[in-house]
């Protein structure tokens, strides 16, 4: 298995919120209420998140689903993203981006800008699930320059590197942890 394969398993299984081994718009838009539920914001707060994986599901995620069953499964979601990021790139990054940015202003507590480890762990550990250790992990690869924060555009780099490198020893192959 490739290390892009192995990427975009975990981006599935993280993604897949009840673990059923497909994904449809409530797995997608309910990551947002979950990170609401964990920072203890009104659903209110996370309505920019919401819009913006609404839109990810709309214009890149529904059209994965090739058998239109109503959800994508792994197989499809793993050939899709691939060509998608080959035909698509510019306009994938921008929904990806606009993603990023509504989860980083809801994570960035103190209003700087930036993530702090405890932030990042938050944010992860509350949309995903992830373990706060993968997190804490994830975080010490992502902060390229050592400043103990991840600003946007360590953010967005790495993330744009996890969907399209192939090479293991990448940073941005930590953004959900080690693989």
């Amino acid at each position: 298995m490739s290390v892009l394969d192995m990427k975009l398993d975990r981006s599935f299984d993280v993604f897949d919120a009840d673990r059923d081994g497909r994904l449809d718009k409530s797995d997608v838009i309910g990551l947002s209420d979950r990170l609401a539920e964990s920072l203890g914001l009104a659903p209110d707060a996370v309505a920019g998140l919401r819009d913006s994986l609404a839109e990810l599901w709309d214009t890149v995620f529904q059209r994965m689903d090739r058998n239109d069953d109503g959800g994508v499964d792994r197989q499809e979601f793993r050939a899709a993203f691939r060509a998608r990021i080959v035909t698509d790139q510019n306009r994938i990054w921008e929904r990806i981006r606009n993603m990023s940015n509504a989860w980083t202003e809801l994570g960035d507590r103190d209003g700087d800008g930036m993530l702090s480890r405890d932030e990042y762990t938050s944010l992860l550990h509350g949309m995903f699930r992830l373990p706060h250790q993968t997190c804490d992990e994830a975080f010490d690869r992502l902060d390229v320059d050592g400043d103990g924060q991840l600003s946007r555009e360590e953010i967005s780099s790495a993330m744009k590197e996890y969907y399209t490198s192939e090479n293991h020893a990448a940073r941005g192959n930590q953004f959900f942890g080690r693989l």
